[in-house]
């Protein structure tokens, strides 16, 4: 066994600091120093230029390719097609991608930002970020073809997971409500859960009592387009360069999901 498969092998034996999840993934590797000193034993150090979203100027990295990260773990006997890729962040911001986008884009595990002052290994984030630098990690692509939606930029990254698309998207899907789904799991999930399934940045959306249940609906519209016209000081980003229609249709889906609860989920 390798070493990052047995660093992801000893996680799973340990997974009590994410027992609030319904599901053990297929593999995960954390991102600390010992599984960073394992990397540096068994690829070359990378370094990539990339049009850093964050610092919005140009910025080289040193790390890792997540391709050959991906390449070291197990995929529990399932298919590419039927495997995503978590992103699990210090802050709870959790974002998902299907195995195969991964594998196909370039990404970099950036471990050290070669900007940073000397005998630092990361600068300071801009002036009005939350947390002090990128580390442990910071997830880069190289000209990928799509929008961040697809491809995320996580940063203060602590593992990687890999997980089944059944797992990853358990009970998330009610029927009559497709396109709201795909809509909310593309923008939606990386910061919000849906009966604990889902990124913790965000609150909870349906247990014990479904967002649909305390707030106005028009409002709740509103509020998704654009937080800041609702409540000042929002975390959370605009989406008002989505079409209405997608909005509602999120909208749509959170209410189908009032009536998908966890069993013990009562709002009262």
């Amino acid at each position: 066994m390798g070493g990052i498969a047995r660093i992801a092998a000893m996680c799973l034996l340990a997974v009590g600091w994410r027992a609030a999840m319904a599901e053990t993934p297929l593999a995960v590797v954390p991102i600390n120093d010992e599984s960073i000193a394992q990397m540096r034993k068994q690829h070359p150090l990378a370094s990539a230029e990339v049009n850093d979203p964050v610092y919005k100027r140009k910025q080289r990295y040193q790390g890792f390719w997540l391709r050959d990260v991906l390449n070291d773990l197990g995929r529990g006997g399932h298919p590419e097609t039927d495997v995503y890729v978590r992103f699990r962040c210090k802050d709870g911001y959790l974002p998902i991608m299907p195995l195969a986008r991964a594998m196909a884009g370039k990404a970099l595990i950036a471990i050290r930002d070669a900007n940073a002052p000397q005998g630092e290994d990361w600068q300071p984030l801009p002036a009005g970020e939350t947390s002090s630098t990128l580390a442990p990690s910071y997830l880069v692509w190289l000209s990928p073809p799509g929008e961040t939606d697809e491809y995320p930029w996580p940063y203060q990254m602590v593992a990687i997971e890999v997980v089944s698309s059944s797992d990853a998207l358990a009970g998330l899907n009610p029927a009559g409500a497709k396109s709201g789904y795909d809509l909310f799991a593309t923008h939606c999930l990386k910061c919000h859960a849906i009966n604990g399934i889902g990124g913790t940045f965000g609150p909870e959306l349906n247990s014990p009592c479904s967002v649909t249940e305390y707030w106005n609906p028009r409002l709740l519209s509103r509020f998704i387009a654009n937080a800041g016209s609702i409540r000042s000081g929002s975390k959370m980003p605009n989406f008002n360069s989505l079409p209405e229609k997608d909005i509602q249709l999120i909208v749509e889906y959170l209410h189908s999901m009032a009536g998908h609860k966890k069993p013990d989920a009562a709002c009262s």
